[in-house]
C-alpha cells in the first residue's frame, strides 16, 4: 500500500545519501543547478552560447559510446541517425529493454556498471526511479523543454521543483468526427463541443432499426466512462491514495446518474459496444462521432480516402453545466540514469529526444505521438499540419495522469460501468458493489 507520507519520507532519504556521496555507482553528487557532477570533484559544464552541456571528451570524441535503452529496435536506429547528423563523432548505442522493466533493471544494472546513460520509462513508473535515485535530474535542459510541452506533462515528471524526464510520446482516446457527414446534417464541419450537442442531432439522426447512431463508445469500460464521470467533476485518487478510488463519492453518484442518461442516444447493451460496432461503423461514412484512440488513424484514413468522407479529432464533449472531460493519458518518458559516468553527454541526448528532430524519429519509426504541446507538434516532421495528431494532444493535455493505477482498478470500474450503462443496478448499489470489488481485488495483492 503506497501512502504520499512514506514517499516523501524516502525521497529525503534518497536525497541525503546522494548529497552524501552515496547510492550512485559512479560516484557522483549533485551540484547547485541539479546536475550530476563527473565524479572528478567539478560540475559539469554548461556552455551558455549554444544552450547546452558540453560532453565528456570520451563521447564526444567517439571512444566511448552513449549507452540508450528504448523499446523498439526501430525507434533505436532512427535516433541513431538522427543524433548522428548532428553530433557526427558521438556514438550512440542501443539496447530494447520494455518500458515496464526499465526502473527494476536499471536499479541493478546501474549498481553493476551495465546500465544504459539514458532509459525510457512509463510517467507512472518515474516516482519510484527518483526515490531509488535511478532517475537523475535533467538539469539547464528543464527551461527548453518546459517551452514545449504542456504544464500537465511538466508536473507529472517534476518533484521539488526539479524535472526528472523529459516527456517524449502521449497517447489518449479523443472524439473522431466525420467533417463531411456534419456539414450535411448540421451545415457545419464543426464537432460538439457537449453531450447536449450531441444529443440533439441524435432525436433526428437515430435509427435503431437502420442500426443508425450519431455516437458510438465502448460504453462498459471506465477508460470511457470516465471521461463523462470527470467533466462532472468525478476523479479517481483525488487524495493520491490507491486504497480509496473514491468510487462512493457524491461527484460519481451525479456523474453516474448523467451516464445513464446517454443511454437513450446510444442504446445498445455494453457487450454489444464492440470495435466492430464502433470503429468500423465509422469506416463507412455513416457515423458522425465516435470515441477512440490513435490506433485507429491508418485504417481511418484509408476509408476517409476511400469513401469520400474527411474526418476530424477534437477534445472529448464536456457535460455543459461541468468542466472540460478528463481522460486517462498515457506518458512515456525518458530519464538520464543516476548511475551514469557521462552526465552531461546523457543530457545533451535527452534534450535531443525531446527536440523537433527526435520527435520526428520517435513519429516516423514508431508512429507515436510525441508529448509536444498542440504549438509545437504541428511542425515536427511528417507530422506538419496534421490536425488529427493535435487533436490527441489537446485531450492528452487535459487528461488525469495518475501516478499508478491498479489492473484491478480496471475491473471493478468497468463493473461499475456496465452495471449502470444496462441497468443491472440502481447508481447507488453499482457503486456499493464496485467498492467491495475493489476492496477484495486489492487485499489479494497487498
Amino acid at each position: 500500500m503506497k501512502r504520499w507520507g512514506l514517499v516523501s519520507l524516502t525521497l529525503l532519504l534518497v536525497s541525503m545519501l546522494v548529497l552524501a556521496g552515496c547510492g550512485n555507482g559512479s560516484g557522483n553528487t549533485v551540484n547547485s543547478d541539479g546536475a550530476a557532477n563527473s565524479g572528478e570533484g567539478g560540475g559539469i559544464e554548461w556552455n551558455a552560447e549554444t544552450n547546452e552541456y558540453v560532453m565528456e571528451e570520451e563521447i564526444a570524441t567517439g571512444q566511448v559510446p552513449l549507452k540508450v535503452w528504448v523499446e523498439y529496435e526501430d525507434y533505436g536506429k532512427a535516433l541513431q541517425e538522427a543524433f548522428a547528423k548532428k553530433y557526427p563523432d558521438v556514438k550512440v548505442d542501443y539496447e530494447i529493454v520494455a518500458k515496464v522493466d526499465s526502473v527494476e533493471r536499471m536499479a541493478l544494472d546501474g549498481e553493476a556498471g551495465k546500465g544504459a546513460d539514458v532509459f525510457m520509462t512509463n510517467h507512472d513508473d518515474l516516482a519510484s526511479a527518483i526515490d531509488n535515485a535511478t532517475a537523475a535530474p535533467i538539469g539547464n535542459y528543464d527551461a527548453q523543454i518546459k517551452e514545449r510541452v504542456s504544464e500537465q506533462f511538466v508536473n507529472v515528471v517534476s518533484r521539488d521543483g526539479q524535472m526528472y524526464g523529459a516527456p517524449i510520446s502521449t497517447e489518449s482516446i479523443a472524439l473522431f468526427y466525420n467533417k463531411t457527414l456534419l456539414k450535411q446534417l448540421t451545415g457545419s464541419e464543426e464537432p460538439a463541443a457537449t453531450w447536449e450537442e450531441i444529443s440533439e442531432l441524435a432525436q433526428t439522426y437515430n435509427n435503431p432499426a437502420k442500426n443508425q447512431w450519431t455516437i458510438r463508445f465502448q460504453a462498459g469500460q471506465i477508460y470511457y466512462s470516465y471521461a463523462v464521470l470527470s467533466s462532472l467533476r468525478w476523479h479517481l485518487y483525488a487524495d493520491g491514495d490507491l486504497d480509496n478510488p473514491n468510487f462512493e463519492a457524491p461527484e460519481l453518484k451525479a456523474g453516474l446518474e448523467y451516464y445513464k442518461g446517454l443511454r437513450s442516444i446510444w442504446n445498445v447493451n455494453s457487450a454489444d459496444a464492440t470495435y466492430d460496432s464502433i470503429e468500423n461503423e465509422f469506416i463507412k461514412g455513416q457515423t458522425p462521432y465516435v470515441i477512440t484512440g490513435p490506433w485507429v488513424f491508418a485504417d481511418f484514413d484509408k476509408a476517409a480516402a476511400e469513401n469520400g468522407f474527411e474526418y476530424g479529432v477534437a477534445k472529448l464533449p464536456k457535460v455543459a453545466a461541468g468542466e472540460d472531460a478528463a481522460s486517462f493519458s498515457g506518458l512515456s518518458v525518458a530519464v538520464v540514469s543516476g548511475y551514469t559516468k557521462y552526465p552531461a553527454a546523457a543530457r545533451v541526448f535527452l534534450n535531443f529526444m525531446a527536440s523537433d528532430e527526435g520527435a520526428a524519429a520517435l513519429y516516423q519509426s514508431t508512429g507515436a505521438i510525441p508529448a509536444l504541446d498542440e504549438e509545437h507538434v504541428v511542425n515536427v516532421e511528417g507530422i506538419i499540419g496534421n490536425e488529427h495528431i493535435a487533436g490527441i494532444i489537446a485531450q492528452s493535455e487535459n487528461a488525469d495522469l495518475m501516478p499508478q493505477i491498479p489492473e484491478y482498478l480496471y475491473t471493478s470500474g468497468d463493473s461499475l460501468s456496465v452495471n449502470v450503462w444496462d441497468n443491472l443496478l440502481s447508481v447507488e448499489e453499482a457503486q456499493q458493489k464496485a467498492t467491495k470489488e475493489y476492496n477484495e481485488m486489492r487485499a489479494l495483492v497487498d
